[in-house]
Formats: structure tokens, C-alpha cells, sequence
């Protein structure tokens, strides 16, 4: 009896610090994520600059994000993940994606579908100004999947640069840039599957290449396994806003060259888009015509109609600038957008909604997202997944920049503090936040960060909130 009893109080033991092993490593995990502003979760910390950070959702509650890094003097790229409760999965300090000697510079990121991402970027590896395209798939591990430093994706004569990219919905990627092949700037395009192979022409298929410059293009999925393109054009004297359709074999859709946007008078900049998700987009951006910058609209549908009035819907003409428009979906085919706003003489951030048949339904000039004192710049936008948005932003409030976050419903009214959530009020500067949906209501936030001694460089950190606006898993 005493052994059986002996026997059961060493299970017994052995139980119970399993147990509490058990909850204590559940613990570390749910509590990875900081709930202070000040702390908050490095990514980056090595030595040199870490800038321009993108973030991407990995699909299972955490994300991927990439970034400019000058640890060994020049531009290389390098990515790190991290899970849904903070944990940084991948090499302390990121894994490299290129780290060819020269720089490169400008990464952007998509999701590959299986848990990794695809990140393209514009290079010098062949010489002094002479940019090409590359690109690089890395895994759920973080292990990349095509060429050692990248793909190439275009190495023509002169430079090509400013790349966007886009999923195919097969697993792997369109990517659009500008190129300067017969010394103007053209657009052209390359699809890319997923296991690496060029699927178009050698070096790209034209995209646009009238007479003046085609300069800063944009794009999104076209829902079809192809892509709608945006770009500033200045075949006339000032820069008008074009559109072009290619589909998932390379052919251009919409007229050759392109389908104006719009051609008001002034000057058009800064263009966003979002899909409508019937094979069409809604775009915006700022606009001259009215003598300082406002925010105007647009829808075209998948035949390259243009749908709303001609040259654009006025979302913002407040006084003072509107600058710098971000763009996500409303869940029902519109957008929802926020801005840099000068009318009261300083930066704040507003926003407005259009509905998918051109309908404005919140207030005229749009909602203040943040008025408070000082600067609000530096907006980043995203769905909440339930017909409104999460904005994040840089705020000077309190003397030096930090970030801060909002979410607004589908009528635009605020969810969380009234003057925003601090997420990261660390000592120095926080700057160019971008984030990325957690798909439990909340988002991702990843940022430049100077909290560390060295003030002459950047790290890059990373904070999550969830839907109820607080800090971490809370």
C-alpha cells in the first residue's frame, strides 16, 4: 500500500510541474507580446540602419516583415517573422534575402499563400546607378526558395526601378516597374510562379510605353490571376493618373496606351488603389486642380470603363493640403481612405469612405482621426475585417514622434480611445509605421525606431493590438 501510495503522490508530483511547465511556457508565449508602449517588440537590432520596414500577414496570425539593412555598410534586404503572440521565429536580427556587395534598396512584400512571402527589390549588383529588378521567395522558415540573393527579374540596358508587386493567385506574383531600357520611363511587367519560373517575355512585357514619362506605377490583383496598374503619366505637361489591365498570360487588355484616370488641369500624385473585387479597382489620389492638394477618386471596372464622374469625386477639398492618401477595402466593394491633413494648419489625420457607386456616406471633407496638438503624419490603413479600418500614424504629441493607432466603424466612428492608442511612446523617435491584419480583429504595427544609443541609426520593432484596442494578447 505504502509503494502504491508512493507510486501515485511521484505521478501526482510529476503531474502537477508538468502542469505548471505547461502553463508557465503558455505564459512566456501569450506574454511575448509587450502591453506597455515603452517596450513594445524588436525585430531588428543589429548594427547600421534597419529602414523602409513592409510587413505581410503570414496567414497564421503573425506576420512577415522586410526591410532596408545597412549592417554591412551597404543596402541588403533581410525579413524576419514573428507569430501571433510575439514570438520571433526566424535568426535574431533577420534572415538575409540579399546580400550581394552594392545596394538594394526599396523591398516590397506579398504573402505566397503557403505561409511565406515573395519580396522584390530594386539592385545595383551590376553597377553604379544601373538598377535591375530581383526577387526572392522565402518560406514559412524563412528559407529562401528560388536563386541564392534572388531571381532576376529584368537586367535590360539603364535602369529599372521602383518595382510593386502583386499575388497571381496561384502562389505566385506579378511584378510592375519603371524602366528607362530606351532612356524614358516605361512601365513593364514579369509573372513569376511559384517555384520560380518566368512566365512571360524576357525581361518583361511592355505594360505602357506612350511619349513622356510613366513614372511611379502601383498595382492590384485583378482577382483573375492578373493586374491592374496605376501610374502617374506625363505624356502632357502636368502628371495625370492612368490605368492598364494585363492578364495572367501577359496581354494587355485596356487600350495600348492605358486609360486616363484623370486629366483635370494641375498636377496628380501619390495614387492608391484597391480592388473592387469584381475584377475592377477604385483609385485615388491627390490632386492640384483646385490650387492646393486635394483628395479625388476614381472607379474603373474590368473592362476599363471608368465609372464615376469624369476626371474624379472630390473625397476631401477642405483648405490647407491634403497629402499622401492611404487606401483599404470597405468590405463591400468601396474604400475606405485616411490622409495627411493641413487645414488646421498642421498635420493631422482624417478619413472617408466611398461606396462602390460613388455614394460618400460620412462626413463632408471627411472624419478627424487624430487633431490633437502637434504633428499626425505618416498614415498606414488597413481593414478591420468588419466593414471599417485600423489606422496607424506617427504622432509628435508629446514632442518627439511616436505611434499611435485608431479604429473606426462603417460609419466612421471612433472604437477605441478618442485620441488614439499609443502603441510605441519608447524614448526618441518612432517613424513610418505600416501594419497588417492579426485575423482575430486586431493588427500587426512594425516601424523604424531610434529608442536605441546609437541616434545616427534605425531599428525596427514591432507592436500588436488587438480588437479591443489594448496592447498583446490581452
Amino acid at each position: 500500500m505504502k509503494i502504491v501510495r508512493k507510486t501515485f503522490q511521484i505521478i501526482s508530483t510529476y503531474t502537477v510541474l508538468g502542469f505548471l511547465t505547461t502553463v508557465s511556457l503558455q505564459q512566456i508565449s501569450i506574454a511575448a507580446w509587450s502591453s506597455f508602449a515603452k517596450e513594445n517588440t524588436a525585430i531588428c537590432m543589429a548594427p547600421g540602419q534597419q529602414s523602409l520596414p513592409q510587413i505581410v500577414s503570414d496567414g497564421a496570425g503573425g506576420a512577415i516583415i522586410t526591410w532596408e539593412d545597412a549592417r554591412d555598410v551597404h543596402f541588403d534586404i533581410y525579413a524576419q517573422r514573428i507569430d501571433a503572440h510575439g514570438n520571433v521565429l526566424w535568426n535574431k536580427d533577420g534572415v538575409p534575402v540579399c546580400t550581394v556587395p552594392e545596394n538594394q534598396n526599396r523591398p516590397k512584400i506579398i504573402s505566397d499563400g503557403a505561409g511565406g512571402a515573395i519580396i522584390t527589390w530594386h539592385d545595383v549588383r551590376s553597377g553604379s546607378g544601373n538598377y535591375d529588378i530581383y526577387a526572392q521567395r522565402i518560406d514559412a522558415d524563412g528559407k529562401p526558395q528560388w536563386a541564392s540573393n534572388g531571381m532576376p527579374i529584368c537586367t535590360e540596358v539603364n535602369a529599372q526601378n521602383s518595382p510593386c508587386i502583386v499575388m497571381d493567385g496561384a502562389g505566385g506574383t506579378i511584378i510592375i516597374w519603371q524602366d528607362f531600357r530606351t532612356n524614358y520611363a516605361d512601365l513593364y511587367a514579369q509573372r513569376i510562379r511559384k517555384d520560380g519560373e518566368l512566365l512571360w517575355k524576357e525581361n518583361g512585357v511592355l505594360i505602357c510605353g506612350s511619349s513622356g514619362a510613366q513614372s511611379a506605377p502601383i498595382a492590384v490583383d485583378d482577382t483573375t490571376g492578373g493586374a491592374i496598374v496605376i501610374w502617374q503619366d506625363f505624356r502632357r505637361s502636368y502628371a495625370d493618373i492612368y490605368a492598364q489591365r494585363v492578364d495572367g498570360g501577359g496581354n494587355i487588355l485596356w487600350d495600348r496606351g492605358g486609360v486616363p484616370l484623370c486629366t483635370a488641369s494641375g498636377h496628380e500624385s501619390f495614387q492608391v488603389v484597391i480592388n473592387n473585387g469584381a475584377e475592377g479597382a477604385i483609385i485615388a489620389w491627390v490632386d492640384t486642380r483646385n490650387g492646393n492638394n486635394d483628395i479625388f477618386a476614381q472607379q474603373i471596372d474590368g473592362n476599363g470603363a471608368v465609372y464615376w464622374q469624369t476626371n474624379g469625386i472630390p473625397l476631401c477639398i477642405a483648405k490647407g493640403n491634403q497629402n499622401y492618401p492611404v487606401i483599404t477595402g470597405d468590405g463591400a466593394g468601396g474604400a475606405i481612405l485616411a490622409w495627411w491633413d493641413m487645414r488646421s494648419g498642421v498635420f493631422d489625420i482624417y478619413a472617408q469612405r466611398i461606396e462602390l457607386t460613388g455614394n460618400i456616406p460620412w462626413m463632408e471633407n471627411g472624419i478627424p482621426i487624430c487633431v490633437e496638438s502637434g504633428i499626425q503624419n505618416n498614415v498606414s490603413i488597413t481593414s478591420n475585417g468588419s466593414g471599417g479600418a485600423i489606422v496607424t500614424w506617427n504622432d509628435n504629441r508629446a514632442d518627439m514622434f511616436d505611434v499611435y493607432a485608431q479604429q473606426i466603424d462603417s460609419k466612421g466612428l471612433a472604437q477605441w480611445s478618442g485620441k488614439g492608442v499609443p502603441c510605441s511612446t519608447a524614448s526618441d523617435t518612432q517613424c513610418f509605421p505600416v501594419l497588417v491584419r492579426d485575423g482575430a480583429g486586431g493588427v500587426i504595427i512594425t516601424w523604424q525606431d531610434g529608442r536605441n544609443k546609437d541616434k545616427s541609426y534605425w531599428d525596427i520593432y514591432a507592436q500588436k493590438i488587438n480588437s479591443q484596442g489594448f496592447l498583446g494578447d490581452e
